[in-house]
């Protein structure tokens, strides 16, 4: 999809150099790609503390036996 933004010169060559492209599209593309999920990770950072995993190591040798009888 086109779309036009206005962005400084400095900061796309420098997005160019990051991502090792000399494509600006590409460029920017990962650079959304990147924010995009810096702040996933944010807001699941946020969750942390917040949700009990009541889970001991025999409960995870199930879950992994369980999974291996599926296959």
């Amino acid at each position: 999809m086109r779309t036009t933004i206005n962005v400084s010169e400095d900061i796309l060559k420098e997005a160019e150099m990051l991502y090792e492209t000399n494509n600006r599209s590409k460029a920017v593309e990962e650079a959304l790609k990147d924010a995009i999920r810096m702040k996933k990770l944010q807001h699941l950072m946020k969750l942390k503390g917040k949700i009990n995993f009541a889970v001991d190591s025999s409960d995870i040798e199930r879950l992994r036996s369980m999974e291996i009888d599926e296959r």
